[in-house]
């Protein structure tokens, strides 16, 4: 077993680690509703606040949904800044850092400046060993957790070489593979936090848990975190009837969000419900009237509205 192999975490890293589970907020950056040029600051604190005041305990901003790669380096480290701020110690925050790698290190730099915890690094492209000496290259230039993202299938083998990096602390696997997962899993033990993504429609997330996947990311829960919760909540208890329920809840609204765009509806709910969405940067686009009539039903048949914002 390989995990036999790894070395252990500092007690630093270890106890971030310990907090490195449940759900995992993927943000979304709103923008100025008449000027896409322009953050929305204010409406971004008031959507922290908002997650945080519904239990939410991870949030990453500047992920994909965050649209990392349309934000210039100073967009990035305000956001950043004003999350950690929010957030100070009542959750994890671990934004989401370019695979360009001199521009890596300069943000989570600035990140650990700034109070986070940890940072999900994305890859750069490449081969594994460039891969690897680009997270090597963070791993030695920063105390933060590091999460990494495999987002383009790398073998079991790989990550379990990644786990031998002493900062370390997760991976984020997105590929959808369970059998991978599973030998992921077998590789590094519980050496590493394993966080995936989740599918509403396949209702396959019971399998990932049963498994040892310690948590999700999602996007959704920038508008429905008690749902989102609930689903974590249920696998703790293995009430697996359940989650399947909530799920089931949450399921049109994930095909609404594929369709869509997976940016720009989030957004869009949040703007219904009178949180912060602002306006769409390219090349974001805004949803098209019956997208919208569909949206609109579907929160309604949630019971969601503005003046609860949630069920």
């Amino acid at each position: 077993m390989v995990y036999s192999k790894l070395q252990p975490l500092s007690p630093e890293l270890e106890a971030i680690k310990s907090r490195f589970k449940g759900v995992f907020a993927f943000l979304i950056t709103p923008f100025d509703k008449k000027d896409w040029m322009r953050l929305d600051e204010e409406g971004l604190r008031k959507n922290v606040r908002f997650l945080l005041e519904n239990g939410v305990q991870n949030l990453v901003p500047c992920g994909g949904t965050g649209e990392l790669f349309s934000l210039t380096p100073e967009e990035h480290k305000r956001v950043v800044e004003i999350v950690a701020m929010e957030a100070a110690d009542k959750a994890i925050v671990a934004p989401g850092i370019p695979g360009n790698t001199k521009l890596a290190i300069e943000l989570a730099r600035h990140a650990q400046e700034v109070g986070c915890q940890a940072i999900l690094a994305f890859p750069p492209a490449g081969s594994e060993e460039g891969i690897f000496l680009h997270y090597r290259s963070l791993a030695e230039s920063v105390k933060l957790g590091l999460w990494v993202y495999n987002t383009i299938g790398w073998k079991p083998e790989f990550t379990a070489r990644l786990a031998s990096l002493e900062r370390v602390i997760a991976i984020k696997d997105e590929t959808g593979d369970l059998k991978s997962f599973i030998r992921t899993k077998r590789l590094v033990g519980e050496r590493l936090r394993l966080i995936c993504g989740v599918d509403h429609v396949t209702r396959d997330t019971h399998l990932w848990f049963m498994e040892g996947m310690d948590g999700y990311t999602c996007g959704l829960i920038n508008f429905v975190p008690r749902l989102e919760l609930g689903v974590y909540e249920a696998s703790l208890k293995k009430d697996w009837e359940t989650m399947h329920e909530i799920q089931r809840r949450l399921e049109p609204l994930q095909r609404l969000r594929g369709e869509a765009g997976s940016i720009s509806m989030v957004k869009e709910a949040n703007e219904m419900l009178g949180l912060a969405g602002g306006s769409h940067r390219p090349p974001q686009l805004p949803l098209t009237e019956a997208q919208r009539e569909r949206l609109r039903k579907l929160l309604e048949g949630l019971g969601l509205r503005p003046s609860s914002l949630e069920p």
